[in-house]
């Protein structure tokens, strides 16, 4: 690395952070940007000497333009570089196995970093990230939080770009990592001059003062200047002047535009000029080899262009040499490389249209041969923008390109759909509209989308294709690929409308699998509506004849509708049986419906169970249903009173919505969690806010979720002693639910005994019997689920003011494993039983439901005040939390974690000894080092080591 010249304030910045870094132990990113040619990479390299240094381990590399289309190239660039690669040869083997699985992938990826940053500091030094691939993107943005309590130093270096690759990264590590930015300026007049100094061996004089300024302290610019410079000195070009008169009379402008720091992309014309004039100095060969390899990529192989230019290696030597001797080309590794990857992009904007276009075409055909991969053919196809002019090419060699952008797709369509879904518009618009294949090619975009969760986008696209569709197969091909996004977005309705008329076009006799599906999926739709009987019957009809005929795909699709039509009416006993045929019968991950047909049946083990069998690394198909799989464990922890997981599993669920835009979708039922246990806890006000942001990402038409937030609204007014207010959001759920006919479970069944008790404090009796009935409706759909009768019980005795039904009601929920509502209901029954004189049986029963509060950590701000008072003879007041640091303050769970985290223990192996999500471990991780004060494991490795022993262990 030569000298570094003016950036003396940006080198004691970047050291600062390294030295914090190393410190703290605890992670740290570093963010270069700045103008094309500012001098980001030189950058770089003199961090990488600091770093070097302060004793890191270092690992550096740069995404590639050429390789924006292949998956995790750019980050693997970086972590596979260098004798001793931070990610060895047994950690990506098993990379190999993930890729189309990221959550998984990103998981393995820390871990894989985690083992090294353990022994000694990390710096992760990535340049061009602005050409990053989608995959790299995605683990940097998730990475770089998993590693927060590790020394990762993450250094990346970036044109200036909003909304780019690494404003993403910067985003997603503000939530957990110390973040720092540079932004390098040009460089001052003092700076100019010493790199002058040093590149020419003199001062500066009047002419050479001239010259640079044009650059106006861009180095690169600088250095391009003097090379051309150095040529007319010589006699290469032309005049000595300066560089200001070329022999060929052009006169160049004065006053050049450096590059426009809002665009990634632009190349100067200054530079496009300057580089031209390079390249007429060469030779013929050198120049020919220099622009041959502008199209192939910044770094290329000399066997590529000697196959290009039908000559040898051995040939191209002399050319390669001069081309280096010119100051654009040197070597990396074993490849040959442009010295700036603007300078190639400046030689490949100044090659005019049809050469360049020729030269892609020469490559594709050449890779084609060779049988490189698609994805890395595809850039080149893309390159041959003149194919999609009519008339420009034939249609032969336009449905050549078409196939290998549609093989591209199906490369790298299980690791990064969206951009398989990209590939496949460019194939679409290779096409003539009458092409044949057109509407396979829209369907296999569709399907990439869907993978993407691109769910607004998916359901767009279909639309489109829709319009297509010809007959009635091709539609319903389309819809039965929409039935999953439009139930996502509850657009139930158009579903079944669309289903319903699509079938209409079916010949009467038609017996093809593809109707008898559709047949499914408009019971499943309508299986979700008061005519739910009708989809029932519907579906019975499907399952039959699908039994009949072996169709598995549309006999699935029947057991599904039958569970969720059940589940639809709250009777969890018949939703649970199609459920589980379907898995049984059918293979595959454990369905969402037979997790919470099981949740409803209060059988919370084997819920579990089957969470943790969907959420096995080797299923391929489980990371789809993974938000709605992490709000299922929080609502299942929730009820059993096990709240610190419940909010470990709610926070997980909004990380996956900050990691993956696409599960944001689920962030409003992760809010709707959190906020219930705020409510618990007797904080109203983190409640609350928990409660705005999720009516901000309400999604239009699901009313279970307004439902909630309007039951959670009623719990939280309640806590914060607004009685009127609480009956108001209650009312509003019961309205909701009798006019949009939503019988299933939901959390005014739960609330119920809370919602009579308010109701009949704020002297509206009608909405105290409309609750405990509506908890009677769903007992009699649910016999033997202690939960479920007790609640209803409750509510019931509180209405008729029954000391007995209410004792009979606590005898009921002391057997169901609903930990909070036994609690409650003793609560109830200890004020009931004071109002009614029996002060002695009131304090007895108020013991022991304060301790069952204290077990789950709820406040008894939940429960009736004329109780609380027994303990004191005053007012409601707020149970004391206990202590909030030191490792007394820890939960049972954050203990474990942490005790096995000190002794060494990573995400990924206390995650397996504990039985529970990675995800998880870091919630509690996060926790433990805010209560105990820590930045580090190195921290807490001393904690538990002073402790001398291991913390208590909560039984499972």
């Amino acid at each position: 690395m030569g000298p570094i010249f003016g950036r003396d304030a940006e080198l004691l910045r970047a050291s600062a952070v390294l030295a914090r870094t190393r410190q703290s132990g605890s992670s740290s990113l570093l963010a270069i940007t700045g103008a094309p040619g500012i001098g980001k990479s030189a950058l770089l390299d003199a961090v990488a000497t600091l770093a070097r240094q302060q004793g890191y381990r270092s690992s550096r590399g740069r995404a590639e333009e050429s390789t924006q289309i292949v998956p995790l190239a750019a980050l693997l660039s970086v972590l596979r570089s260098g004798p001793d690669p931070l990610l060895d040869d047994h950690a990506f083997a098993e990379l190999g196995e993930l890729y189309d699985r990221q959550p998984w992938l990103v998981e393995r990826l820390a871990d894989a970093l985690a083992g090294p940053a353990a022994h000694q500091p990390l710096v992760v030094l990535m340049d061009d990230v602005q050409w990053s691939d989608q995959l790299s993107s995605f683990a940097l943005r998730v990475v770089t939080g998993r590693l927060a309590t590790h020394p990762v130093c993450w250094v990346l270096a970036a044109r200036t770009d909003p909304g780019g690759p690494l404003e993403q990264v910067l985003h997603a590590a503000g939530h957990t990592s110390n973040v720092s930015r540079i932004d390098l300026e040009p460089l001052d007049e003092h700076a100019v001059h010493e790199l002058v100094h040093h590149a020419v061996g003199r001062d500066v004089d009047s002419s050479l003062a001239r010259l640079v300024r044009r650059a106006e302290g861009h180095p690169l610019f600088i250095h391009t200047l003097l090379s051309n410079w150095r040529e007319e000195t010589t006699g290469g070009a032309g005049s000595s002047a300066g560089g200001l008169e070329p022999a060929d009379g052009t006169v160049h402008d004065p006053h050049p535009s450096p590059p426009d720091p809002t665009r990634a992309d632009e190349v100067p014309g200054e530079l496009v000029s300057l580089v031209s004039r390079q390249l007429e100095s060469l030779s013929g060969e050198a120049a020919d080899l220099v622009r041959t390899g502008a199209v192939l990529g910044r770094r290329f192989s000399l066997d590529d262009v000697a196959t290009l230019s039908g000559r040898t290696a051995a040939q191209l030597s002399g050319p390669l040499e001069e081309a280096a001797r010119g100051g654009l080309l040197g070597s990396e590794d074993s490849a040959v490389a442009f010295h700036h990857d603007l300078v190639r992009q400046a030689v490949y904007a100044g090659l005019p249209a049809p050469l360049r276009s020729a030269l892609h075409r020469d490559v594709v055909e050449m890779m084609t041969l060779q049988l490189r991969p698609a994805a890395h053919i595809a850039p080149h196809v893309l390159g041959q923008r003149v194919l999609q002019e009519p008339g420009s090419t034939g249609l032969r060699e336009r449905q050549v390109s078409a196939n290998l952008l549609r093989a591209a797709a199906a490369e790298v369509s299980r690791s990064t759909p969206a951009a398989a879904a990209q590939l496949l518009h460019e194939t679409l618009l290779l096409l003539p509209a009458d092409d044949e294949g057109r509407f396979d090619i829209g369907l296999e975009a569709l399907d990439a989308t869907i993978a993407g969760l691109q769910i607004e986008m998916a359901v767009d696209l279909g639309r489109r294709l829709l319009e297509e569709a010809v007959t009635a197969h091709e539609a319903g091909r389309v819809w039965l690929r929409l039935a999953g996004p439009l139930t996502t977005l509850s657009q139930d309705g158009e579903l079944r409308t669309g289903t319903a008329d699509t079938l209409a076009n079916f010949p009467p006799d038609d017996r093809s699998s593809i109707r008898l599906q559709l047949r499914a999926v408009h019971a499943r739709a309508g299986s979700r509506t008061a005519e739910g009987s009708a989809a029932e019957e519907e579906a019975r009809d499907v399952l039959r004849i699908a039994t009949r005929d072996s169709d598995t795909g549309a006999a699935e699709s029947a057991l599904l509708a039958l569970a969720e039509a059940a589940a639809w009416r709250g009777c969890h006993q018949e939703a649970l049986a199609p459920a589980r045929k379907a898995r049984q019968r059918h293979g595959g991950p454990p369905r969402s419906c037979e997790i919470a047909a099981l949740t409803g049946l209060e059988q919370y083990d084997q819920a579990r169970l089957l969470l943790a069998e969907a959420a096995e690394v080797h299923r391929s198909d489980t990371w789809e249903t993974l938000p709605e799989h992490a709000w299922r464990r929080a609502l299942l922890e929730l009820f059993a009173g096990r709240i610190p997981l419940a909010r470990a599993e709610a926070e997980h669920l909004l990380h996956l919505g900050q990691d993956f835009e696409e599960f944001a979708v689920y962030r409003a039922e992760a809010h709707g969690i959190l906020a219930r246990a705020a409510g618990t806890r007797g904080d109203p006000l983190t409640g609350r806010r928990h409660v705005e942001a999720a009516r901000r990402l309400l999604v239009p038409g699901n009313h279970f979720q307004r439902l909630t937030l309007h039951v959670v609204d009623g719990r939280l007014a309640e806590a914060a002693g607004n009685d009127d207010t609480a009956a108001s959001a209650f009312a509003r759920a019961l309205r909701l639910r009798r006019e949009h006919c939503l019988s299933g479970a939901g959390p005014d069944y739960d609330s119920a005994p809370q919602i009579v008790r308010v109701a009949l404090r704020a002297g509206d009796r009608a909405l105290a019997e409309d609750a405990a009935a509506g908890a009677e409706g769903y007992a009699s759909r649910n016999p033997g689920i202690p939960g479920i009768q007790g609640i209803a019980l409750h509510a019931r005795a509180l209405v008729e003011r029954d000391v007995a039904t209410l004792r009979r009601a606590t005898e009921v929920l002391a057997t169901s494993p609903r930990v909070p509502v036994y609690s409650v209901a003793a609560g109830d029954l200890a004020a009931l039983l004071s109002v009614t004189g029996e002060l002695k049986e009131a304090r007895r029963v108020w013991s022991l439901a304060s301790r069952a509060l204290s077990a789950w950590g709820a406040s008894d701000l939940i429960t009736d005040p004329r109780a609380v008072a027994l303990r004191s003879g005053q007012g409601r007041r707020r149970r004391a939390a206990g202590t909030t640091t030191g490792w007394d303050s820890l939960t049972a769970a954050e203990a474990r974690v942490a005790d096995i985290v000190g002794r060494g223990g990573t995400n990924r192996s206390v995650a397996t000894e504990l039985s529970v999500s990675p995800h998880t471990v870091s919630t509690h991780l996060r926790s433990v080092f805010v209560k105990l004060g820590l930045n580090s494991r190195v921290q807490l490795a001393h904690v538990v080591a002073e402790r001398g022993r291991t913390p208590p262990v909560a039984p499972h």
